[in-house]
């Protein structure tokens, strides 16, 4: 049997065929998921995203407890019962309100009092500005927060993504090898029939078929892994995936400009540049005791058989009421030092991300030049194992080549296969963390985030959790 030399533009077309069909046409069909549906899922559902969403919320509302001290505060108080009262009073009685004398104290059983009261910070050494800045530098850090985690779960989502991918085109190429070790048996069965071979061929040739069928087994199993992996991170299974194409304008044209542009987008380094002003608004709220404090107070009273007197008394006052503490053991400058040292080490905690941020897209770039000078250099292995295996199989056929020799020139064609669907794939997921560096992977798929992921005040149209639309 004579085979025809196939080139590598051919035999990478006959494996992309194989591909297609082993994934039942990504193309044609109505329910396959694209890369971009995937992220948008994981930004939606999953749960790691998911409690970012919910802590930014509740921050939300911790800003609109800080805003309420603006406002006045009003107190009613209300009791009623049994009172007991000796007193000059009603020892010796009151002629002006027919008040009786009681000599050892006196017994009312309709005691009733009522009382609001009115609370207005006129000046509180600048706490509540500070507690509102705080807050709103709070809530810039949570949206970078969310946006972080859905960078993350984004980058975990395309990697295991082409990990489906990969796996699968990894199969199609193992039972790529395995028809061409059947092929190769079938043909040294023929020829041991015809009496032109020997049974030693036969057996090494079933050996190798062995060895063919049981790596197609090993990745088979590294598809399911990666199916698991898949509906751990995406919630769906991995069915009908799209095959991915990346649009490579968000990268950076040089290496420094994608770190310049890490340090401007990515949100680690966002959110730790609103925690240093976080840690800034912290400070002045911390040194509001050491101003004095000023309140508008108005009480308003209403009581009836008070002191043992059968009437009902009404009285009001209006204060300026200002405090100021003189002394507290050190303990409010202390307090102030303290979040001094916080606002450095938030300071620190900002030159760390930014280091870390530098560093994985340095990484990132490596990564991907790595696997450049990789396909450039398994793409020619490829090429040049595809033509010894055609040429091997040319002479094995007219007995020039040894059947061991056209065995191992099948499987280092396998091999390389392999290794050049790998690092295809590598360098592929090095672009996507790149993206993932500069903190933009979500904008450049065209998935929205969440509008919890905004850094700063946003309106929301849902009740919290239990409570009734």
């Amino acid at each position: 049997m004579k085979l025809r030399a196939l080139t590598l533009r051919r035999t990478t077309l006959l494996l992309g065929t194989a591909l297609l069909t082993g994934v039942a046409g990504f193309a044609g069909s109505s329910s396959a998921m694209s890369l971009k549906d995937a992220v948008g899922l994981v930004i939606a559902t999953n749960p790691e995203v998911g409690v970012t969403v919910k802590d930014r919320r509740a921050i939300d509302y911790e800003l609109r407890q800080a805003r309420a001290l603006y406002y006045p505060q009003i107190d009613v108080r209300l009791d009623a019962g049994i009172e007991f009262s000796e007193n000059l009073t009603t020892d010796e009685g009151n002629p002006n309100t027919n008040q009786g004398v009681h000599d050892h104290g006196r017994w009312l059983y309709g005691r009733r009092d009522a009382q609001v009261t009115l609370q207005q910070r006129i000046f509180d050494g600048f706490e509540t500005d500070s507690e509102v800045e705080r807050q709103k530098q709070r809530l810039v850090s949570a949206g970078q927060r969310v946006q972080d985690q859905g960078q993350v779960s984004a980058l975990d989502a395309t990697q295991v993504y082409l990990d489906v991918l990969r796996h699968t085109e990894r199969v199609a190429n193992a039972e790529e090898n395995v028809r061409a070790h059947e092929e190769t048996l079938r043909l040294v069965q023929r020829r041991a029939e015809l009496g032109g071979g020997n049974v030693a061929d036969v057996r090494q040739a079933e050996a190798r078929l062995a060895t063919a069928r049981t790596n197609l087994n090993q990745i088979q199993g590294d598809l399911r892994d990666a199916r698991a992996t898949f509906q751990r991170v995406i919630g769906v299974d991995a069915q009908d995936l799209e095959p991915v194409t990346l649009d490579g304008a968000m990268i950076a044209a040089t290496e420094e400009e994608s770190i310049a542009r890490g340090l401007t987008t990515n949100p680690k380094v966002l959110l730790a540049q609103a925690d240093v002003r976080v840690a800034d608004a912290e400070i002045d709220k911390e040194a509001a005791p050491l101003y004095p404090r000023l309140d508008l107070e108005i009480i308003g009273n209403n009581n009836r058989h008070n002191n043992g007197l059968e009437n009902t008394t009404y009285n009001a006052t209006f204060l300026l009421v200002a405090r100021y503490n003189l002394y507290r053991g050190g303990a409010d400058l202390a307090r102030v030092r303290e979040f001094k040292w916080r606002k450095a080490e938030a300071q620190e905690q900002l030159r760390v991300q930014e280091r870390n941020v530098a560093e994985d897209v340095r990484l990132s770039w490596s990564a991907r030049q790595t696997q450049r000078d990789s396909i450039a250099t398994l793409t020619d292995q490829v090429e040049a194992n595809q033509n010894t295996r055609d040429v091997y199989a040319q002479q094995f056929d007219i007995g020039q080549r040894s059947l061991l020799d056209l065995l191992d020139a099948t499987n280092e064609l396998f091999l390389s296969r392999n290794d050049l669907i790998t690092a295809n794939y590598e360098e592929m997921f090095a672009n996507y963390r790149i993206l993932a560096s500069q903190g933009e992977l979500v904008q450049s798929l065209g998935v929205a985030f969440p509008v919890e992921a905004t850094p700063g005040e946003a309106e929301f149209a849902t009740k919290a959790p239990g409570e009734v639309e």
